[in-house]
């Protein structure tokens, strides 16, 4: 498990860390996937190595996350992917950790200097925010919420192939909450607008850290009360009823939405 304290000494060479060419994470080739590298081996190999960022401790020692250029990357020795490509391949607790480096290391670099007065900001509270000294501004990692929803009507289950996703799969309906809203309220009006039915009998599920970049994904369930699916063009390609037996490809067991599903499908065994 991570202690998510963040470090305040500097990483030293033999310090690990997650190294990121934008939102590609960098693992050895010959190694574990999404495993750390030591910060020495990586100063050695790569012509640059920037932004390193606290992350925490893992199994009590500090953890880093990096920016590295990967334009004369050893093939032989790295290789590099979308955290995408990592889910199902890694236990869901390392997905989380490696997703934690990746926003504290985008939260670091965006924020470098002040919204309000443009100043530069430095760590504060323990490298849990960003402050800004001449005008007192704090920010702390940028976390948005979105509510992800299984609707079902009896034994079917309403799932979406979002637009331009080139349909690998078919999910739960989701979307942000908007300021000043609940995450019912949410989940109405992201199945009103996504595919034009009304819901009620709305429950909470769980939650999931979602790095894609900043999200806290909210699950829910919810039945069906009413409407002929009408979907949103611009959100959604198709969305139909299915039931257990005629499922189309759906999204991995340790995704909130894939939790979602098997919940539901066990809920009729």
């Amino acid at each position: 498990m991570l202690n998510f304290t963040r470090p305040t000494s500097t990483a030293s060479a033999t310090d690990l860390v997650w190294p990121f060419q934008g939102r590609h994470l960098v693992s050895e080739l010959m190694g574990s996937p999404g495993a750390p590298i030591a910060l020495g081996q990586l100063m050695n190999d790569f012509p640059t190595v920037t932004d390193i960022t606290p992350v925490g401790f893992l199994n009590d020692k500090p953890v880093f996350a990096c920016s590295v250029e990967t334009a004369n990357m050893d093939v032989m020795k790295y290789t590099s992917g979308n955290l995408f490509a990592l889910i199902g391949r890694i236990a869901g607790e390392q997905f989380d950790v490696i997703g934690r480096a990746y926003q504290l290391l985008c939260w670091e670099r965006d924020h470098r200097h002040c919204g309000r007065c443009g100043k530069e900001t430095s760590l504060a509270d323990k490298g849990q925010s960003r402050a800004c000294e001449p005008c007192g501004l704090s920010v702390y990692p940028r976390l948005s919420p979105c509510v992800i929803v299984l609707v079902t009507r009896d034994e079917e289950l309403l799932l979406a192939a979002g637009a331009g996703a080139n349909r690998r799969f078919y999910s739960c309906l989701a979307g942000f909450v908007e300021p000043g809203e609940t995450c019912e309220q949410a989940v109405q009006r992201e199945v009103m607008e996504e595919v034009g039915v009304e819901v009620d009998d709305i429950q909470y599920h769980g939650s999931q850290p979602w790095p894609f970049p900043g999200q806290l994904m909210l699950g829910f369930t919810a039945k069906w009360r009413s409407g002929d699916i009408n979907i949103d063009p611009e959100e959604i390609d198709e969305a139909i009823w299915c039931t257990a037996d005629n499922l189309p490809p759906v999204p991995p067991p340790f995704s909130i939405a894939g939790q979602l599903i098997n919940g539901f499908l066990k809920s009729l065994s």
